[in-house]
């Protein structure tokens, strides 16, 4: 094999396969990836078995052929190369990469080692853009469980039908909801739960605008853009009925400047416990102060210009997940539906616009 490809491209390729890769392994194979080139063109290609990615990469192909490396020190290398286009040869169970007056020979396997890709059966397909796709994700993958002992929360549920899809992930401590009204056709209703790093693969290397497919199987995902294929195995459920933990009875609302509470929560926040990371939001008639006591550290203290008309309370928040919704929100404005000090809050843009309904939701914190 002997191929000539782009710096640039090259490390944008790599870095994205690389990262299917898995960190540890029993499987030595699955630590690798495997570069194809045929008269087709040139594709890289990786997988931890649940999740697997080829990619097609620009560049000129001098001699066909195929060879498994490992993903990550490959990628190493091609991070620290100078500049210009790279030559990459393969002799046997060798790789060899040469850029300006670097050479190395990189020790690989055979591609015959490297397991075949899977193959979906799709019960629901539909196109959508990839960048309202990417801003749906973004909304709600930070709020996904990482407790290993309930599953079924550690991914994203995504339901789709004719009128459109709506996202939501939840780890207990808060919830992220985002629903898109769409037409996706005449297709067949699906409830999935979608991993993490499924999502972070297809936003690694959805970089340009383009409408992609999107198939759903019975314990699968994949999504198909111009010159990547990724394909996911499903989470298993079933996730928790989430309707029942938004709140009905919250007509409290403060308005208040999403940037300037961001930059007040960051402040104040350096003073917080690091184990709660709780800021108090302490809110009256057209203000609200936020308040920090820590008794190893000091306190910290800021007021804000708000809008709001009712009872006068405070509430504990977690800063750093506070923060979080701050920065998936759109607009100038945001919008939190208070009940009481103890029960949870709401938070959405006052202006939602479009077809794109946001909310997320935030459990407080008891105060010291």
């Amino acid at each position: 094999m002997k191929i000539i490809v782009p710096l640039g491209e090259l490390n944008k390729k790599m870095n994205a396969v690389s990262a299917v890769v898995p960190g540890k392994t029993t499987m030595p194979i699955l630590s690798m990836a495997l570069i194809t080139a045929d008269d087709s063109g040139i594709s890289f290609s990786a997988t931890d078995l649940d999740i697997s990615v080829s990619t097609r990469v620009n560049g000129e192909v001098e001699e066909t052929g195929k060879i498994a490396v490992p993903a990550k020190k490959v990628a190493e290398i091609v991070k620290s190369l100078p500049g210009g286009d790279v030559a990459i040869g393969a002799e046997g169970e060798i790789l060899t990469i040469k850029c300006g007056r670097s050479k190395f020979s990189v020790n690989g396997r055979s591609p015959e080692d490297f397991p075949k890709l899977p193959k979906q059966d799709s019960k629901t397909e539909f196109t959508i853009d990839s960048g309202f796709l990417g801003k749906m994700i973004q909304k709600t993958i930070y709020a996904v469980s990482t407790d290993l002992t309930r599953p079924a929360l550690c991914g994203v549920k995504w339901e789709a039908d004719r009128g459109g899809i709506l996202m939501v992930s939840t780890d207990g401590h808060r919830l992220a909801k985002v629903e898109a009204k769409l037409s996706l056709g005449d297709i067949q209703k699906s409830e999935v739960i979608v991993p993490p790093k499924a999502l972070s693969t297809f936003k690694a290397f959805a970089e340009k605008a383009e409408m992609i497919k999107v198939s759903i199987g019975d314990n699968s995902i994949s999504f198909e853009m111009t010159d990547v294929s990724i394909y996911s195995r499903l989470l298993e459920g079933p996730f928790p009925n989430y309707q029942k933990v938004i709140p009905v009875k919250n007509e409290k609302e403060l308005l208040v400047s999403k940037d300037l509470l961001s930059a007040a929560t960051k402040r104040v926040s350096i003073l917080s416990d690091a184990l709660t990371h709780q800021v108090i939001f302490s809110v009256s008639k057209d203000k609200l102060t936020l308040h920090v006591t820590t008794q190893d550290l000091g306190e910290a203290r800021e007021e804000l210009e708000a809008t709001y008309s009712e009872d006068e309370m405070e509430i504990g928040y977690n800063a750093a997940y506070v923060l979080d919704i701050l920065r998936t929100m759109e607009g100038d404005d945001i919008a939190f539906h208070l009940d009481k000090p103890d029960n949870a809050g709401m938070v959405m843009p006052v202006d939602q616009g479009g077809d794109l309904k946001h909310l997320c939701i935030v459990m407080p914190l008891r105060i010291n």
